[in-house]
């Protein structure tokens, strides 16, 4: 039987930037990516509450539509970054003829994880209730990165989602909380044994969930590239539907310029 991980092993398996090449140049390439994208291509920046932390960025394809949508997640370890993190992943689907909603959440510790959550799923009913009047076709699919793939995946959870959602995209998804108490990583979330276990998609039954698409990168930290590994089983024992993609080359954060060429998708009304 395999010992333990200290809790100083588990940290450093946890830590993404440690694994990648230049986490932080990254970051500052895809914000430019965004800006730009936004200075050409404007987004509709849209409320689905009245806090601060709820609105998101809708972007649509030249025309009047009905486009099918892309609502995404954006990563930071539930403590960091905000959506306009991933607007630049919209340009892809929008060459594709795809509307992509770039979508905020609050942040710990300000707020719990069963709030972000809660908040993650009311921004996805939102975009799904108002499909007709945003110009969607209805056709939706959900995704995330790190932990908004987390996020992604506990709002399709929600009951009204699951029959309205076509596929989940999850990248360099985190799956199980568990392995994260006692390190820096979870103390903003105050987690103890029990709400780890109870926010946690590998401790849930997945039964009902549309299909899944996992992506990882090959230097991504091994430990998410397990947890994928691990929710793919656990999707195939409830008979839901899985892809489980490993990019060469790329790391837990370079991976979102390229995740995109893992999809086989039929492009919406107006791809170019």
């Amino acid at each position: 039987m395999q010992a333990p991980q200290s809790l100083e092993d588990r940290e450093y398996a946890h830590s993404p930037r440690r694994w990648a090449r230049d986490a932080e140049g990254t970051l500052a390439h895809q914000a430019e990516l965004g800006r730009a994208l936004r200075e050409t291509h404007p987004p509709q920046r849209l409320t689905y509450g009245d806090a601060d932390y709820a609105w998101l960025h809708l972007h649509r394809p030249a025309g009047d539509g009905p486009w099918p949508l892309m609502i995404f997640l954006h990563g930071g370890y539930w403590k960091a970054l905000d959506a306009s993190a991933t607007d630049f992943m919209a340009k892809s689907w929008l060459t594709r003829g795809w509307a992509f909603a770039s979508l905020n959440y609050p942040l710990a510790p300000a707020a719990t994880l069963e709030t972000l959550i809660a908040e993650s799923t009311n921004g996805v009913r939102y975009l799904l209730d108002h499909c007709e009047a945003l110009s969607l076709s209805g056709r939706i699919r959900l995704g995330g990165h790190s932990a908004g793939a987390h996020l992604a995946l506990m709002s399709c959870l929600a009951a009204e989602c699951p029959k309205a959602i076509e596929a989940l995209w999850l990248i360099s998804g985190v799956y199980d909380l568990r392995p994260l108490l006692g390190t820096s990583i979870a103390e903003p979330l105050d987690l103890d044994e029990a709400r780890a276990e109870r926010l946690s998609p590998l401790c849930l039954p997945l039964t009902g969930l549309p299909h899944l698409d996992l992506v990882h990168g090959e230097q991504d930290p091994p430990v998410f590239q397990r947890q994928g590994e691990a929710l793919a089983a656990q999707a195939e024992r409830d008979g839901v539907p899985v892809t489980v993609t490993l990019m060469p080359g790329y790391d837990h954060f370079d991976i979102l310029e390229h995740a995109d060429e893992t999809l086989k998708l039929e492009p919406g009304r107006h791809a170019r």
